[in-house]
């Protein structure tokens, strides 16, 4: 467990799973992050999902955390998700997902997403991090924003809900960006800054 000024951070074991299982069935949070309203996921199917990740072996190409802020509430899930095709890639996808949409506003949550792009350019030495919020959720595309992200355009049709396609906004943020406006050195792992 990660302890920071504003939040603590911890892997998602099994555990948590409770408080994954209510985010991927929540049907305002689906709708909003995941982009799913018609599948409900029983426990084991996630319990299953969480051991598979967790017995991985070799270079890992997952890491799922859950964001606490001080009183031990559960406030988000972020997870970072890298992209391998032969050999590890210098990419991945960066997802958060709040327990509530207002949470996005919270400090803890801010500063778990800055621990996670720390982990991604500091740890990990990755060029790009991109994120594909759906295209109607503002609130978290302003977030990403905030967070350094450009968006790159639309992709069109990604998902399909109650017979509509909707599109999901295509985000990135390179180390260089990332390196010139980090908020906080502290979250670097403990990296001096160059």
């Amino acid at each position: 467990m990660e302890r920071l000024e504003h939040c603590e951070i911890e892997m998602l074991e099994k555990k948590q799973l409770d408080f994954y299982w209510e985010l991927k069935n929540d049907p305002e949070i689906a709708r909003l992050f995941w982009g799913n309203m018609l599948r409900v996921f029983p426990k084991r199917e996630l319990e299953k999902e969480i051991e598979k990740r967790l017995e991985d072996k070799g270079v890992r190409k997952l890491y799922p955390y859950i964001v606490k802020d001080k009183a031990g509430r559960r406030l988000a899930y972020v997870e970072i998700k890298r992209q391998f095709w032969e050999e590890p890639g210098l990419s991945a996808q960066l997802t958060v997902v709040p327990r509530r949409p207002s949470y996005l506003r919270r400090k803890a949550v801010s500063e778990g997403v800055d621990f996670a792009l720390g982990k991604c350019f500091s740890y990990l030495h990755l060029h790009t991090v991109w994120a594909a919020p759906l295209e109607y959720n503002t609130d978290y595309i302003d977030f990403l924003k905030g967070k350094g992200f450009q968006q790159q355009g639309i992709a069109r049709g990604c998902t399909q809900m109650d017979g509509v396609f909707y599109g999901r906004a295509v985000m990135d943020l390179i180390d260089r960006e990332w390196m010139a406006s980090r908020p906080r050195p502290s979250l670097d792992h403990g990296r001096p800054r160059p």
